[in-house]
């Protein structure tokens, strides 16, 4: 049933991402609001009833014991179908005229609530939702508010991001007025520079986008560790949380303008303005939760004993790819098309693994026949789903180079790929991910066991971490199966080893240099 969700739920996906609803459409103007307040509202419910999924999983096996659910299925294929119908006639509406039909609107609702409580329906007994309803009822009413100010929260700061833009102007030029001289500025158009580069503050780079995602940080972790933290006080967190972000946001500003004045206009627009603001959020995000653990003023326990319940096997198996995604960051948002600092990224790992090795020492890592077949199946697969008018001007970039600049960047990005990359990425995904949602404990010596919601959600997550996230989902299933084989984690680590030592291959011997971007 999980996986005929999923299923339903990519399809419908496809049917509002393959119609473009008319900008003058009323009731299409307000779906995108009453749709992220649904997925809101079901994505907080989820988070808060998380630390109790298995014993809800166990109730769900006890109530479905004997239980006649076919007639269930049955309904909501039905009423599924119908709704699949009435989504395409409701989106086609949309694109012709500039008044939906209420009647049809309706009909619509309601057969989605029907698919929806017939796949609930065939999953368990009524009587057990109902009482789970009741259980749970002080989550689903937070869950609602949560998602119901998320969502207008959200909307409340695009409203406001013409004063938030004037703020941004004023405090960004103050800052370049520092160090240049001959400010270019027009508070009208919002245009801010120097005599060689400007740029203008849309509304996406007034800090709205950075306010709301630090808000739902902020309150997502607030209650996932909530008998941690002291409140009231934990509240001052999040106008602390805002002014930093958008102060962050307003520094991001004028080192673009510095960056594309002094260095390279290239470096600024290609490289820094597409890294510089996740670099900002993460480190916001990280000091927050610093300042939550190490404050007595927001801090339950002392930190010492926070610390001390920690698993150290954690440290171990996220590590390297923090550093990863960090280096990543920091490199590209010094790069402009040519990634030339990826050396830095390959070291700054391997410094993290190397610091980490007495814990990897300790695993068993004998390699498997079957590790590397599985590598190898996934090779071809990687490949044909690879989108053939795909090109990449690397090829071409390391042919301009010096012959010994670019054989050197070449082994670094080959070292990079096919051992330190796996090695990091195996070890958060599989070694930690992996384990924690399936309530195993992280020493990788243990089998794991198998659960649809760790072998599914890791994948997912293994997915969208790549260019292309359909082949590395499929390639994460594939990694997870190795490992489950044995229950060791070096299978995974080999079979990622050995796909990425295939496309290596690939690149140096058929020259698809634009596999080395995906």
């Amino acid at each position: 049933m999980g996986l005929l969700f999923i299923a339903e739920a990519a399809g419908l996906s496809m049917q509002f991402l393959a119609v473009s609803l008319s900008a003058g459409t009323r009731v299409a103007d307000d779906w995108p609001m009453f749709l992220s307040i649904a997925f809101a509202s079901i994505g907080a419910l989820l988070l808060m009833v998380a630390p109790r999924r298995n014993a809800i999983a166990m109730d769900i096996r006890i109530a479905s014991t004997g239980y006649r659910w076919e007639g269930w299925l049955l309904v909501h294929l039905a009423a599924f179908g119908a709704f699949c119908w009435a989504n395409l006639a409701l989106l086609a509406e949309a694109e012709a005229r500039r008044h939906l039909p209420g009647g049809l609107l309706v009909f619509w609702a309601v057969l989605g609530c029907t698919s929806f409580v017939a796949w609930l329906g065939a999953l368990a007994p009524a009587g057990f939702w109902f009482g789970l309803l009741r259980q749970e009822r002080a989550a689903v009413v937070a869950a609602m508010l949560a998602g119901t100010l998320a969502v207008l929260g959200g909307w409340l700061t695009q409203q406001l991001w013409k004063p938030l833009a004037a703020g941004t102007f004023w405090l960004a030029h103050g800052l370049l007025g520092m160090h240049y001289s001959g400010i270019r500025f027009d508070a009208q158009e919002h245009l801010l520079g120097t005599s060689t580069f400007a740029v203008r503050i849309a509304p996406g780079c007034s800090g709205y986008e950075g306010i709301s995602l630090i808000v739902v940080f902020l309150a997502g972790y607030l209650w996932l560790f909530r008998g941690e933290i002291r409140f009231p006080q934990a509240f001052l967190l999040f106008p602390i949380g805002v002014l930093a972000i958008w102060l962050a946001n307003v520094v991001r500003i004028a080192l673009l303008i510095a960056i594309g004045t002094s260095v390279s206009p290239e470096v600024a627009l290609d490289g820094f303005h597409s890294q510089a603001g996740w670099i900002a959020f993460v480190a916001v995000a990280i000091g927050l939760v610093l300042v939550m653990r190490r404050l007595r003023l927001f801090a339950i326990a002392a930190p010492g004993a926070v610390a001390g319940e920690a698993n150290p096997l954690a440290p171990a198996l996220l590590m390297p790819l923090l550093v990863l995604m960090g280096s990543l960051m920091l490199t590209s948002a010094l790069s402009a098309g040519f990634d030339w600092l990826y050396p830095v990224r390959v070291v700054s790992t391997t410094i993290a693994l190397w610091c980490f090795r007495h814990v990897y020492l300790r695993w068993d890592w004998r390699p498997s026949w079957q590790a590397v077949a599985i590598g190898v199946a996934v090779f071809p697969m990687w490949i044909v789903l690879q989108p053939a008018d795909r090109e990449s001007g690397l090829g071409q970039t390391l042919a301009m180079l010096p012959a010994w600049e670019s054989v050197t960047w070449l082994a670094f990005r080959i070292v990079g790929s096919v051992i330190v990359v796996p090695l990091a990425e195996e070890l958060a995904f599989r070694g930690y991910l992996l384990r924690r949602l399936a309530g195993n404990e992280l020493e990788p010596a243990r089998v794991p066991r198998f659960t649809w919601l760790s072998f599914v959600v890791t994948s997912l997550a293994f997915g969208l971490l790549h260019t292309q996230w359909l082949a590395g989902t499929l390639a994460g299933m594939a990694f997870a199966g190795a490992l489950y084989r044995r229950g060791r984690l070096a299978d995974a680590v080999i079979a990622h080893m050995t796909t990425n030592g295939l496309i290596a291959l690939a690149v140096l011997l058929g020259g698809r240099w634009s596999l080395f971007t995906s």
